[in-house]
């Protein structure tokens, strides 16, 4: 599906959460890469509408949906170039953002990343923070009680986004894009774009905490999203975000530099050997971050995630994540 030109994109950024010259090089690459699988209208359209590169008015949550989706893109075009489409009906009308064929094998992969601007304005509030793993029974009229218990003593309590209608709309839709029938060396496959690494821990927790999505008591019907055979959680959003301020990441256009796990479907009917050929494909942690949690207890389990990056990333000089840094309060921040 290559075009006849192999012209590299030129043009005059216009967009201001392309915030380094560093970012800026990454995605004229990125898109060198993907632009001879592109027609002159996707090309057209990838360029003008989606990263609203020149000047064109685009929110920034659109703009990292749209670089995400690049960055995933890129990847399989970059490494898996002989049988590559970009945008592929694969159930048509609807298109998946791109599919690939690799030694027999053909995977269908669908990006999203949902909106965080709610999330990151109670992350930013003054205050104690509290969240769940999954869905609990009880859990609404807990909030409730500690707040009002918060309150009494002088302190705000507030509750932290829980997103997992997110991912159900995400997989079912991806569900719709992808065919009714497919054979077993084909796999379908959604990617979703995170933020942090708690961030990632709860997303994991949508699929398989309590009533997650992926298990027995899913708190939704399954037969609406099981065309979908793996989830890739990967910290993109994290990497796309205000990239000026991530000094410590490099290859934010690069999926193979994130931090990725594989979520198989375990009641997808499609045999073992084509996810792991899937994950052949991409640079993932699930064998180094199993392995940390080998004998762990459940405390541990549940902030997993979190604790592999600091304990075996981070703390080795790898980062895959901008460090967290607690913001200084003014009155220290004042103080001589």
């Amino acid at each position: 599906m290559k075009s006849d030109s192999g012209e590299v994109l030129k043009f005059k950024l216009g967009n201001e959460f392309i915030a380094t010259e560093d970012y800026a090089m990454g995605l004229n690459e990125a898109l060198s890469v993907l632009t001879p699988f592109l027609s002159d209208s996707q090309r057209n359209d990838l360029c003008t509408k989606k990263l609203s590169l020149e000047t064109s008015p685009v929110s920034e949550q659109a703009y990292i949906q749209s670089a995400v989706e690049l960055t995933v893109c890129a990847h399989y075009a970059r490494f898996y170039s002989d049988e590559f489409i970009y945008e592929e009906k694969v159930n048509p009308p609807k298109d998946v953002d791109c599919s690939v064929r690799i030694d027999g094998f053909k995977y269908n992969i669908e990006v999203k990343c949902a909106d965080f601007v709610k999330k990151e304005l109670v992350d930013k509030a003054r205050g104690f923070k509290i969240g769940a793993m999954g869905r609990l029974d009880d859990y609404a009229q807990l909030v409730e009680q500690l707040q009002e218990l918060f309150s009494s003593d002088g302190h705000v309590l507030s509750e932290q986004r829980h997103m997992d209608n997110n991912l159900k709309t995400f997989l079912v839709s991806a569900h719709s894009k992808f065919a009714a029938v497919t054979p077993d060396n084909e796999l379908n496959v959604l990617v979703v774009a995170c933020d942090d690494a708690m961030d990632m821990q709860k997303w994991h927790s949508y699929l398989f905490g309590v009533q997650g999505l992926f298990t027995n008591d899913s708190y939704a019907d399954r037969a609406a999203y099981d065309r979908v055979d793996m989830v890739v959680l990967t910290n993109l959003y994290h990497r796309h975000k205000d990239p000026a301020s991530k000094h410590k990441i490099t290859g934010h256009w690069h999926l193979s530099e994130a931090f990725c796990i594989l979520c198989a479907n375990p009641f997808s009917e499609k045999p073992h050997a084509t996810a792991y050929e899937f994950s052949k494909t991409v640079r993932h942690f699930n064998n180094e971050w199993n392995d940390y949690l080998s004998g762990a207890d459940d405390i541990l389990k549940g902030i997993g995630i979190p604790a592999f990056v600091g304990s075996e990333l981070q703390a080795k000089g790898m980062y895959y994540f901008q460090p967290y840094v607690p913001e200084t309060d003014e009155a220290e921040s004042e103080a001589p």
